[in-house]
């Protein structure tokens, strides 16, 4: 065994998710910019998977400066996952999920009316201390959690992760890739998340060159 070399790098198929971690003083923005402009914002459920009732098409109250942030996060993506220079990334819409006890986000993925490819992202705004009573297995907590689901059933693959999304998490993942959000119970506070979709537009002319 002494005189076999093992070679740690290890290779991974399939998609990329990436979690970024955002400070506090841009969250706070946010939300404040979407408690003083809430009531006036359009309804978007129409457009959206999930059960829940506050569903808001937020566009109109991010700043350039915020635009710029997000844009550089998905940039940020492309050089970690892929071939940057492959790919232009264009910022779609954004909206911002109030959930609260008893609705859910079902399973689904994410799509564009100007290209058939992109990146989905959720931003996880606002929380309650407790997403409330487990109906059994507390000790594999789900409720209020987030999903991904992709890959194969087979034993030594990953088919699903869900992690329980914390103030300030940037997750950043392809429009294909499933995912969703369960319900929780027994609190009145709300579940603020932003998504934000990215077109990603293929640079023929630089692939020529």
């Amino acid at each position: 065994m002494e005189d076999i070399k093992i070679d740690c790098n290890i290779f991974t198929l399939g998609t990329k998710i990436v979690k970024f971690n955002l400070p506090i003083e841009f969250i706070d923005s946010i939300n404040k910019a979407y408690d003083e402009n809430s009531k006036e914002l359009e309804s978007w459920n129409d457009q959206l998977a999930g059960k829940i009732k506050e569903e808001k098409l937020v566009d109109e109250i991010l700043t350039v400066g915020m635009r710029n942030t997000f844009l550089s996060l998905f940039e940020h993506y492309l050089t970690l996952v892929l071939n940057p220079y492959e790919w232009k990334p264009v910022l779609d819409q954004a909206w911002i999920n109030e959930m609260k006890s008893g609705e859910y986000n079902p399973v689904h993925y994410h799509t564009s009316k100007t290209s058939e490819i992109g990146l989905s992202s959720v931003l996880m705004l606002k929380r309650p201390d407790w997403y409330g009573v487990e109906a059994s297995k507390e000790q594999v907590p789900a409720n209020g959690w987030l999903e991904f689901t992709g890959g194969d059933q087979s034993p030594l693959s990953r088919s699903q992760v869900r992690v329980d999304a914390q103030v300030g998490e940037f997750y950043v993942f392809p429009y294909t890739l499933l995912h969703g959000v369960y319900p929780f119970n027994s609190t009145d506070e709300v579940r603020r998340t932003l998504s934000y979709n990215c077109d990603l537009i293929r640079q023929t002319d630089r692939q020529s060159t």
